[in-house]
């Protein structure tokens, strides 16, 4: 659906509002993300798009919070072996690339070999 790359010590919430709108383009119905992802902005902007937010909230002491759904939660494992999986083309895993638009573009190319590998 979307690639953001963000540097490696950045924070991935910074780039959270642009995969959101990615979503939204997409008339995506879902968003999964782990408790990296906890903030009442992000959740804000996920419930306005009308689309449901499963991410896990952090622990605060002597707060209780909601509940999420866990069976759909374990879905996210799917992301992340489909990363570990683009991840098997060394090209990606090391970043040779200087630029980050032949990197996002070679990130894309990898992508296309597992679906395709998956389809075909």
């Amino acid at each position: 659906m979307g690639v953001e790359l963000s540097g490696g010590q950045a924070s991935d919430h910074k780039y959270a509002s642009a995969l959101v709108s990615h979503a939204i383009e997409h008339k995506s119905k879902l968003i999964i993300g782990d408790k990296g992802y906890d903030s009442r902005a992000l959740r804000q902007m996920i419930s306005e798009a009308g689309m449901k937010c499963v991410i896990p909230y952090r622990k605060w002491l002597g707060i209780t919070r909601p509940e999420i759904d866990k069976a759909t939660y374990k879905l996210r494992n799917i992301i992340e072996r489909f990363i570990g999986k683009i991840k098997e083309n060394r090209r990606v895993a090391t970043r040779y690339d200087k630029k980050a638009s032949h990197f996002k573009g070679f990130i894309i190319l990898a992508a296309l070999k597992v679906w395709l590998n998956i389809i075909c």
